[in-house]
């Protein structure tokens, strides 16, 4: 939890003029469409962190719950605010994401929509002697990609990982093409393995 806060606030300042021009889009959406935000200030500015950070990473302002998939449609629509806002709403009472909800969802929803969220997310990681294999996530209904899938399983690895080097096995070249965008923007040393049905991707820190 500790390391988990410490690189929040490091990741703050670090994006804090990118978090201002994600804060100013994000109100002026809100106020057209009728939405609320997140009223948690740290779950509403790490969701600005990560929106932040996808655009660095790969270009564009991806939803910050799923990496690019190889089918470019599906990547236009989880540009944020995604297409799937407005279903997500009225299922959950906030998007998938839990940043934008509905203006009379009261406290308690919004926390729940946020459990839902951490529920997905902290999943037991099949990391083995240094591997991390990534595959058998479950999917997500709208999208049909994996929650959580190998961004977020990495960066749920290296919260409490103290080795220098991570092997870890993802199904699809776009996984290892994302991962490379990753290690390329974090100043990791990568490396790939085309293996039969799976690939391997080796990053040095």
């Amino acid at each position: 939890m500790l390391k988990m806060m410490i690189g929040f606030f490091k990741d703050y300042f670090k994006y804090k003029d990118e978090v201002k021009k994600q804060k100013r889009w994000i109100a002026k959406f809100t106020t057209q469409k009728n939405y609320a935000l997140n009223p948690s200030w740290m779950m509403s500015t790490n969701l600005e962190i990560w929106l932040s950070e996808m655009e660095k990473t790969f270009g564009k302002r991806y939803c910050p719950c799923f990496e690019p998939s190889n089918d470019e449609a599906l990547n236009k629509k989880m540009l944020c605010p995604c297409e799937f806002i407005d279903d997500e709403i009225k299922e959950y009472g906030t998007c998938h994401c839990a940043l934008f909800g509905s203006p009379d969802l009261d406290k308690a929803g919004w926390k729940a929509s946020s459990d839902r969220l951490m529920s997905e997310y902290r999943v037991p990681l099949n990391l083995k002697n240094g591997v991390l294999d990534t595959r058998g996530m479950p999917k997500d209904s709208r999208r049909n990609l994996a929650v959580p899938d190998a961004m977020h399983q990495l960066k749920s690895t290296l919260n409490s990982y103290n080795q220098k080097q991570l092997s870890m096995i993802v199904e699809s070249e776009q996984e290892a093409k994302n991962l490379e965008k990753i290690a390329s923007f974090r100043g990791y040393t990568y490396s790939k393995e085309p293996k039969d049905d799976y690939y391997k991707v080796n990053l040095e820190f």
